[in-house]
């Protein structure tokens, strides 16, 4: 037997809407990038404790976590080390007995990861340095009348790596600061040593403090010690020495180099600069003809070093009575930067996509490309052109995310990163539920799978509208590993009223897949609630009546009054 329907319909002429169903806000991700990078050293007093920040920007908001130098999570740590709620990175005040080599000088880096990719952030070198006294000492060199006299100020050993000679006191009250040339008489060197020229009897009778500064603690501390020039007064004849032969020096470019020559010698010694480079580059006579370097007494002085400056230069000591070399190598650097380009590239599946990073800075040591945190997997599809070229065919699937290359050298790293996607795909019904007569009482499972970039969302309808909330419906939804999107809709102990047109609906910005097959559940008629519907007058209106019930013969809707 049959069942016959009659549903009254009042209807509004105004505009014709259904409730929200286009998830725009969550199909518009964007990759991580750090809004804060932490920085890649980390100098503090144990004392004083430090706080490293890193944050990140995207869609959905990145989740940030800190790795040690073996690329495994850390956790909080009593006492030393806590992980803060902003995701900042706490090293807490420790006493001299506390300090921990794995915690306190260590290698840090911060991730940023959400749905669409991970990036790493560069090395952060941790070093946590115990408070320790510490005194300067002058020391009290030898020298000839008329030759030049190099006084220094050892710091120890310990702490060396935190302070800087400041600036020489000859008492009482007479400072002496760096400077390019100094006075005629004293001259300070960037490197903190003090020079003075043509030494006389009253210089003898003079004494010399230094003044240091530690960059950490900001203190200030002068010698306890003075100096004095040990002035030889013996005419005997003296060939060149040289006390330290060879000495290292590290300059960004850019930066003024200030060397000294200064030789043990009687009689009073010649110098001559000079450089040993291949390719003709340019010669120490060159830098002094076109006034990019001067020569005073011995001290070489250039004015702005550039990277043709990196190697050996060669001071030839020269008097009566033999000839000595002093070498000095020097190291020129200038900040690493990275930048791939296009910073987001969207490349459709099976074309072929570029990565180009431009790096600048010196000196390069290695390169290193990133995909979602790991070692990029180079292979057939994914080839290394050089070292700042990648070349992806054939894109898949798995080539969208974030892409990174990390630029490393012995001082400093920097990295830049980008995002691939994938060119905009309609969603695909992959698996579609088929229409199901049954009894009622036992369950029932409706599932769709669909495909799509972006991946899409699969919304529920029954009869044109939103699944009714319940405690016996239940709606799951996850994404494969192959960025398909999965829904089940399950119903526990199925009544007649849950019978209807269900219609699975994936839903991306690249547009709309749907289906819609009826459940019947045996049983009497049933017609669900249904909102107040507005239409927009001349335009087409179409309405599923919302019945459920089985079987039904007919179904009529008629004008007339809200039921």
């Amino acid at each position: 037997m049959g069942w016959t329907l009659i549903y009254f319909l009042s209807c509004i002429p105004i505009a014709f809407s259904f409730p929200e169903t286009d998830g725009s806000s969550f199909f518009d991700t964007q990759g991580p990038s750090f809004s804060i990078e932490p920085p890649g050293r980390v100098e503090f007093m144990n004392n004083a404790g430090n706080t490293v920040d890193c944050a990140a920007n995207g869609n959905p908001p990145p989740n940030i976590q800190w790795l040690d130098k073996e690329n495994n999570p850390i956790s909080s740590i009593f006492k030393a080390r806590h992980v803060l709620a902003n995701s900042s990175l706490y090293f807490q005040p420790f006493a001299a007995e506390e300090f921990r080599q794995d915690v306190h000088w260590s290698i840090y880096r911060c991730t940023a990861s959400n749905s669409v990719g991970t990036i790493i952030s560069k090395d952060v070198v941790v070093r946590a340095v115990v408070h320790q006294r510490y005194e300067p000492e002058v020391q009290n060199p030898g020298g000839f009348l008329g030759s030049n006299v190099l006084i220094k100020c050892t710091i120890p050993s310990f702490v060396k790596e935190y302070v800087t000679v400041t600036s020489w006191l000859q008492e009482p009250n007479f400072n002496i600061y760096p400077s390019l040339e100094g006075d005629g008489k004293n001259h300070m060197l960037l490197t903190g040593e003090l020079l003075v020229y043509n030494i006389t009897k009253s210089d003898a009778q003079k004494v010399y403090r230094c003044r240091t500064h530690h960059k950490l603690t900001q203190d200030s501390v002068v010698s306890n010690n003075v100096g004095k020039i040990q002035l030889t007064e013996m005419r005997e004849l003296v060939p060149p020495i040289i006390n330290e032969k060879n000495t290292k020096l590290m300059i960004r470019a850019g930066d003024p180099l200030v060397v000294a020559c200064v030789a043990y010698a009687n009689p009073k010694p010649t110098y001559r600069w000079h450089t040993k480079r291949a390719n003709n580059e340019e010669s120490i006579q060159h830098m002094l003809a076109t006034g990019r370097a001067k020569t005073k007494d011995g001290t070489l002085i250039i004015s702005a070093v550039t990277k043709v400056d990196n190697g050996a230069f060669f001071c030839t000591v020269t008097n009566s009575e033999g000839t000595e070399t002093f070498k000095v190598d020097l190291s020129v650097t200038s900040a690493l930067s990275a930048s791939i380009q296009p910073a987001i590239q969207t490349v459709s599946l099976g074309h072929t996509a570029d990565l180009v990073c431009s790096i600048s800075g010196f000196p390069r040591q290695s390169v290193v490309w990133m995909k979602d945190g790991g070692t990029l997997r180079t292979g057939s599809r994914v080839r290394l052109l050089s070292n700042e070229h990648i070349h992806i065919s054939s894109i898949v699937k798995e080539d969208k995310g974030m892409y990174q290359c990390i630029l490393k050298n012995d001082f400093e790293s920097t990295q830049s990163s980008a995002e691939l996607r994938l060119g905009e795909v309609a969603p695909q019904l992959l698996y579609k539920f088929i229409e199901q007569t049954m009894q009622p009482g036992p369950s029932v499972s409706l599932k769709c799978s669909a495909s799509g970039n972006p991946t899409p969302k699969i919304v529920w309808y029954v009869d044109g509208f939103p699944l009714p909330n319940n405690d016996r419906l239940m709606i799951g939804q996850y994404v494969t590993m192959f960025g398909d999107v999965i829904s089940h809709v399950n119903i526990t102990a199925v009544k007649s009223e849950d019978g209807g047109d269900y219609e699975c609906r994936a839903l991306s910005k690249a547009g709309v897949a749907s289906h819609s097959a009826r459940l019947n559940i045996y049983g009497m008629p049933y017609i669900r609630h249904m909102p107040k519907l507005s239409a927009v007058a001349g335009k087409v209106f179409t309405l599923k009546c919302p019945i459920a019930g089985y079987p039904i013969e007919t179904v009529n809707i008629e004008k007339g009054k809200i039921l």
